[in-house]
């Protein structure tokens, strides 16, 4: 599948709005490419930390990588873009907690599972794919907030497997493979476009979602993943018919009770105030 061709969608970039503005720089190496160009250096950054990452994936193992240079400032949010679109993986950001300057980010799409990880996760896997922040420990959950990860897959992948939409997850390696909150962001003529919430950087899966438990970062989307852990009846309500181009809800009453266990507090607080208000 080739995933380097350009694409255009709209995606709600939810920490954009970034405070330091320093000029991202992005290159692309094959598999057998052993140079160690990290791109042009940011004029905002002084220091070269995390300039000379060395991944511990074997090269032939590689498909393809993309590389890209921003400056870390603690507090500033970050947003990293991978431009040349030779990977499945459109951008991630964050909020560091730590000061790292200059640091390159490298994706790495892969041929079969990371080498370094024992298991392989659950459901149908669309690609594989490693992400390192610099070499000092950037992209480690101590030292970030808020990570998200941005990522595409082929239409023709989700049809050739049956998959619903509403089933794409990424997937992260700590351990254990753990299932991250995803939703979808966008979707042009080829791809559908997700984003997913990460407490890290390191290994990931895309993959069907199957059931497993789904990693929540922060505290946003909490409606979302209470109609998610509902079931069948929750995915139809947050998702309408996915992927059958039918908008009609299959199931009136399951989502009718749903609708009502959110509505009757609301209704007996209000029976409550006419009370009050009669006996006054």
């Amino acid at each position: 599948m080739n995933s380097g061709n350009s694409d255009t969608h709209s995606s709600d970039n939810t920490s954009s709005d970034t405070k330091s503005s320093g000029n991202t720089s992005s290159d692309t190496e094959s598999a057998d490419n052993s140079s160690s160009d990290t791109g042009d250096e940011d004029s905002n950054s002084s220091d070269d930390s995390g300039m000379d990452l060395v991944s511990s994936e074997p090269a032939t193992n590689i498909a393809v990588k993309e590389l890209s240079t921003r400056s870390i400032v603690s507090d500033y949010p970050i947003q990293f873009d991978f431009t040349k679109n030779a990977t499945c993986i459109v951008n991630i950001e964050f909020n560091p907690k730590k000061t790292f300057r200059k640091t390159t980010t490298v994706v790495e799409e892969l041929k079969n599972r990371s080498t370094l990880v024992p298991t392989s996760p659950e459901g149908t896997v669309y690609k594989y794919v490693n992400i390192w922040v610099g070499d000092s420990g950037a992209g480690l959950p101590t030292s970030i907030k808020s990570g998200f990860v941005e990522f595409k897959v082929e239409k023709a992948w989700i049809k050739d497997n049956n998959i619903s939409k509403a089933q794409v997850v990424l997937q992260r390696y700590d351990s254990n493979w753990q299932p991250l909150y995803t939703e979808k962001v966008g979707e042009d003529e080829n791809y559908i476009y997700f984003k997913s919430e990460t407490p890290g950087y390191s290994f990931f899966a895309i993959t069907e979602y199957t059931g497993q438990n789904i990693m929540k970062v922060s505290g946003a989307g909490k409606i979302q993943e209470t109609l998610r852990n509902l079931g069948s009846e929750g995915k139809t309500a947050l998702y309408g018919n996915a992927g059958n181009g039918n908008s009609r809800i299959k199931n009136p009453m399951g989502t009718a009770r749903i609708l009502m266990a959110i509505s009757l507090p609301l209704f007996m607080i209000l029976v409550g105030y006419g009370i009050f208000k009669k006996k006054i």
